[in-house]
């Protein structure tokens, strides 16, 4: 039985296009497409009746992948011409990360209660 609620992967959809939106404004479109392109696969999961757990563990082991230690996301600050701008841009982008860290730990902590 499937533990994970579609809700879940919704939610992290909608949190990586947020992500994805930030790090277009931030002047990133290279790590803009890459969330988009995560948020996408996450709205294709949400669709499906049932879904793959596989594909699920897939999205979300890629998506972790991403802030590992080497990552240039894990220290990026994003462009604004505004300094103040720029301040609340990166303090949104710092949130949204964290939230989405978050979404994929709740996720994950779903998947492993479906094995026990």
């Amino acid at each position: 039985m499937q533990k994970v609620e579609k809700w879940r992967i919704q939610e992290m959809g909608q949190v990586l296009t947020r992500l994805s939106q930030l790090l277009r404004q931030g002047e990133n479109a290279e790590w803009a497409n890459v969330f988009a392109h995560f948020a996408q696969e996450a709205q294709n999961i949400a669709r499906q009746k049932k879904f793959s757990l596989e594909v699920l563990k897939r999205l979300v082991h890629n998506i972790i992948n991403c802030f590992d230690s080497g990552s240039s996301l894990r220290n990026m600050v994003l462009i604004q011409k505004n300094g103040k701008q720029m301040e609340v841009l990166n303090q949104e982008f710092r949130d949204t990360i964290k939230h989405l860290l978050e979404t994929l730990a709740a996720i994950e902590e779903k998947w492993a209660e479906s094995v026990s």
